[in-house]
């Protein structure tokens, strides 16, 4: 119960971000949060909160003298040291379709990794249809990306 209370005060804290100003730390700290909560029992409420805070995020956290966006760094980081777990890759790559035009612009941090889960997700023997329908997105993003350029 703790944790559905939880969830439901992400999806909160994102209408307040989308919505107001907000200090870019705390701005960060919710958003590695979900990205980092990919256990099934949160899944709903976790996806409801994303899909709120993502597409502020680039007008919340712009990228400054830098070439990629804060937000952007984080969700790579999280990729590389925490891809090893399956359910937590599918989360991230899960996002990143449903959000193509804010990735757009730094796919060149993601497209590698992506080719490289593809086997993972979707050409194991053990993969469910979710997963294998992921891989199909994500070869079709990469595409969609590929033709954009």
């Amino acid at each position: 119960e703790e944790s559905v209370s939880k969830q439901h005060a992400y999806v909160n804290v994102c209408h307040f971000i989308d919505r107001y100003e907000t200090p870019s730390k705390i701005i960060l700290q919710v958003y590695v949060a979900l990205l980092r909560t990919f256990q099934p029992e949160a899944r709903a409420n976790v996806r409801r909160a994303l899909d709120i805070l993502t597409p502020a995020l680039p007008r919340r956290l712009p990228p400054g003298d830098h070439r990629y966006p804060t937000w952007i760094k984080w969700t790579k980081k999280i990729i590389v040291e925490e891809g090893h777990s399956l359910p937590q890759l599918l989360h991230i790559w899960q996002l990143v379709v449903r959000h193509p035009d804010l990735f757009y612009a730094s796919r060149a941090q993601f497209v590698p990794q992506m080719v490289n889960s593809l086997n993972r997700i979707g050409l194991a023997t053990n993969a469910t249809a979710d997963n294998r329908r992921l891989a199909v997105e994500l070869t079709g993003l990469i595409i969609a990306w590929e033709q954009r350029r």
